[in-house]
């Protein structure tokens, strides 16, 4: 009995130990992550990109054109300015002339009077002249002692009506100088006039463009802050996916581990001699190694870290190196690896990144153009796109990532000889 327990024991251990082999032989898990349920997410990530992109699109547009009427507005400001103070000026120039006309106009009564005196005066010397020539003229005989003081008598006389003449002409050409300068004056004054009515009429259009521009402004800020809701709606929702994405990949690399060692573990019970080992199932592998994404530029313009964001103006954490190329310049796979990004992805604009298979990620983003595809393999060094400017971006460049899993790492851990702008960070 003794040895019909053991060996009834010996068999069921046996077949514990076949069925342990045989269940880990079988697919893992019914509820495991898989690649293509996170192709889907990408998908649904990079349609949330696309809008959000158009949506950035609309956002730009509007700020763009608000900034050219604002900078219109500004221009009109300052010609309204420019014209406000050359109508005061003219109506201080107007005031002026009008005193000026006002003291001639006096200044011509007072000539005037003073020719109408002095020709009063003429006038009433030469009718007593008249109405008592003889009389006048038998006692200026008389009354001469000799003929000198006749004629001396006479010569006073001429003298006295050519002297009366003589002031009678001058106040008539003072008058009438009088009256050039006057109607000079008033001649200005009204091309003054003229000049202010004109400018008048300028600055009522100039205030009603001023105001069509300040409604303008007006109605695009509450559509950019309209839009800009939507775009943040829409980043939320790109982060989220994201988000997502980061723990798919996490839990891929997990089960990816996990299937590792349960074929080392497998090979170990089928191959006891050899030591443990195995492979990765046939799927591309990178060499460990990384060439530089962008052959033609080693200038960055932006380091790893915090910075200032150069779009939105915030405090922000730069995930990757921005190298300087310019457009259309060559981008290549730092690694070989399976391309599992290949569109638009957010802020990336025109983005690639590829899995590396050893728990290494690359990302290459603002592409202007892609050459490869999704689940596409690449060798390293192979062309994968073209340095733009899409997405969030302010010129053209490469933003390149190499990431462990979901932790980001910093490039310039694996090359040196890279050059620096001044602001690229520390």
């Amino acid at each position: 009995m003794k040895k019909k327990t053991k060996s009834l024991l010996a068999l069921i251990m046996s077949v514990v130990t076949v069925l342990s082999l045989v269940l880990g032989a079988l697919p893992t898990r019914a509820y495991a992550v898989t690649q293509s349920e996170i192709d889907a997410l990408k998908k649904e990530r990079d349609k949330i990109a696309e809008a959000k992109a158009a949506q950035q699109a609309i956002v730009d547009e509007l700020e763009a054109q608000h900034a050219d009427v604002l900078e219109r507005k500004l221009a009109l400001d300052d010609r309204n300015v420019y014209t406000l103070e050359q109508m005061e000026l003219n109506e201080q120039e107007i005031a002026l002339y009008d005193q000026m006309i006002e003291e001639k106009a006096r200044e011509v009564d007072d000539a005037r009077a003073l020719e109408e005196q002095q020709l009063e005066r003429y006038r009433t010397r030469v009718r007593a002249m008249e109405e008592n020539g003889n009389y006048g003229f038998l006692a200026l005989v008389l009354n001469a002692g000799s003929l000198g003081e006749l004629l001396t008598a006479t010569d006073d006389i001429g003298e006295i009506m050519e002297s009366d003449r003589r002031l009678e002409d001058e106040y008539i050409a003072a008058r009438e100088h009088t009256e050039e300068v006057k109607a000079e004056y008033e001649a200005y004054k009204a091309e003054l006039e003229a000049k202010q009515a004109t400018l008048r009429a300028e600055q009522v259009e100039l205030q009603r463009q001023i105001d069509e521009a300040t409604d303008l402004i007006n109605q695009l800020l509450e559509d950019i802050e309209g839009n800009a809701e939507e775009l943040a709606k829409l980043q939320a929702a790109q982060d989220e996916a994201q988000k997502e994405i980061d723990q798919k990949v996490a839990e891929l690399e997990r089960q990816r581990a996990e299937e590792e060692e349960r074929r080392r573990q497998e090979a170990a019970a089928n191959n006891p001699s050899s030591g443990g080992g195995g492979s990765s199932g046939g799927s591309v592998t990178g060499t460990g190694s990384f060439t530089w994404p962008c052959p033609s530029c080693t200038y960055i313009t932006s380091r790893v870290g915090y910075r200032w964001h150069p779009v939105s103006g915030q405090w922000k954490y730069h995930s990757g190196l921005d190298i300087g190329a310019a457009y259309g310049a060559s981008i290549v796979a730092a690694d070989g690896g399976t391309v599992t990004i290949a569109g638009l992805n957010g802020g990336y604009g025109n983005c690639v990144m590829i899995d590396h298979g050893n728990g290494y990620y690359t990302l290459y983003g603002h592409m202007s153009s892609i050459a490869v595809s999704v689940g596409q393999s690449v060798s390293k060094g192979a062309t994968i796109g073209y340095v733009g400017s899409t997405g969030v971006s302010t010129g053209p460049h490469l933003h390149f990532e190499i990431r462990q899993g979901t932790t980001i790492l910093d490039p310039e851990n694996w090359f040196t000889g890279l050059t620096y702008a001044p602001d690229a960070g520390e």
